[in-house]
């Protein structure tokens, strides 16, 4: 048996039990989070009901009934009991290591319905995608519904032809014929280094696509990038995370590959004031991608998990709800606790009662044991200065050039 020091079950309890649900019809307040959720045995033992219904199932439905990922849930969900037991002090040793217990708690997590991963299909969150929960009565809500579709429909994969990276990461509308992304997707083929400036690597086709829905829409309104227009000054390191660096990278686009197709509609950038507060009810929508082992040092046992039940999901279009947690960076950099299942780069995240305008961008987060995600907020970006010898010097002067829509609201 497996024995903690209470230091190591509080930094369990203080990375997990914010981001665990109540289970309830409608979302808690902030003051219920913070009291924590129900983990009496009876609703641990429900919690862990959900999950195993829904991944089992899953299992069954989309990866072959493999008997092998059968045992594998099995293990996970067990650790992941045993992890919430310990928490709610139920149980002072577990059968599994630490390692074992964060990635059963992280799978619980994502299969219970507290932080789901929806899948988007015809601009539109599968609601049995995910466990039923408080996040799917919210997300669903008709007062919303038109709104959230045309925000979903903004969102497209960018792909690229490479025998190693079949897609480089996730761009939106912010103008008819602009997306942004992240700089370190653009460093993917862009040459920042071209002795004439940054140049497009016209060979590998860069293209983004507003479909890649699981058994969805495959392709839809696919558009050539043609131009770098702005981007951070400073060129993303390869490992690891430098949050200094303005993570950011604007492209012009092209017409639709077929003139009937139905143009997305640009998305607004909210630059009122308090846009990222801590317990902001949000959402990531993008597209997760298998995270790349050497960008993560080393693998470890919670990622491994994740890669091989969830392996099917990445490349979809997908959205991720939850919320704003207390910032650690600097006023540039927001931290939240969506689910982004191993990567969302140049996710769009959006406040739930602030749709249609998008408040930041997510460029990367720590998928180990130290778990957490990062995303610039827009209104604190607005005048951060770019690469030069581009179209426009910072994303002020790029949103009043381009007609770019700045939302207070």
């Amino acid at each position: 048996m497996e024995r903690f020091e209470p230091a190591q079950i509080e930094t369990l309890a203080q990375r997990f039990t914010p981001r665990l649900s109540k289970g309830a019809a409608a979302l808690e307040s902030a003051a219920e989070t913070i009291q924590g959720p129900d983990l009496s045995l009876h609703a641990v033992t429900e919690r862990w009901a959900r999950s195993n219904a829904f991944l089992m199932n899953f299992i069954k439905t989309e990866l072959s009934d493999d008997p092998c990922l059968v045992e594998l849930a099995e293990r996970t969900l067990q650790d992941g009991r045993e992890g919430l037991e310990l928490l709610a002090h139920h149980r002072e040793a577990t059968t599994a290591p630490i390692n074992r217990i964060e990635a059963g708690l992280e799978v619980i997590v994502q299969t219970d319905g507290s932080r789901p991963a929806f899948l988007v299909r015809d601009d539109f969150i599968v609601p049995d995608s995910s466990p039923p929960g408080e996040w799917t009565d919210l997300l669903t809500d008709v007062t919303r519904e038109d709104a959230l579709r045309a925000v979903l429909g903004s969102v497209g994969r960018v792909d690229i032809t490479h025998p190693l990276f079949p897609y480089a990461g996730t761009g939106w509308l912010i103008a008819p014929d602009l997306i942004a992304t992240n700089r370190h997707v653009a460093q993917l083929f862009v040459d920042f280094a071209a002795p004439e400036g940054a140049r497009l690597k016209t060979e590998l086709d860069p293209r983004i696509d507003f479909g890649h829905e699981h058994r969805g829409r495959d392709s839809l309104n696919n558009r050539s990038i043609t131009a770098l227009v702005f981007a951070g000054a400073k060129p993303v390191p390869p490992v690891g995370i430098d949050h200094a660096v303005l993570d950011l990278a604007i492209f012009r686009i092209g017409a639709p590959a077929q003139a009937t197709d139905a143009a997305q509609q640009p998305v607004a950038l909210r630059i009122g004031p308090h846009a990222a507060e801590p317990q902001t009810e949000v959402f990531v929508t993008g597209y997760p991608g298998r995270p790349d082992p050497a960008a993560l040092g080393s693998v470890s046992e919670t990622d491994k998990v994740l890669r091989l039940l969830f392996n099917k999901l990445w490349g979809f279009k997908r959205l991720a709800p939850g919320l704003i947690t207390p910032p650690t960076i600097g006023p540039r950099t927001m931290n939240h606790d969506a689910s982004t299942l191993g990567g969302n780069s140049g996710s769009l995240v959006m406040g739930i009662d602030s749709i249609p305008s998008v408040m930041g961008i997510h460029y990367g987060g720590n998928w180990g044991g130290d778990r957490a995600n990062w995303g610039h907020v827009i209104a604190n970006i607005l005048d951060e200065p770019g690469l030069p010898g581009l179209s426009h010097q910072s994303l002020a002067a790029l949103c009043a050039a381009e007609g770019v829509v700045l939302s207070e609201a």
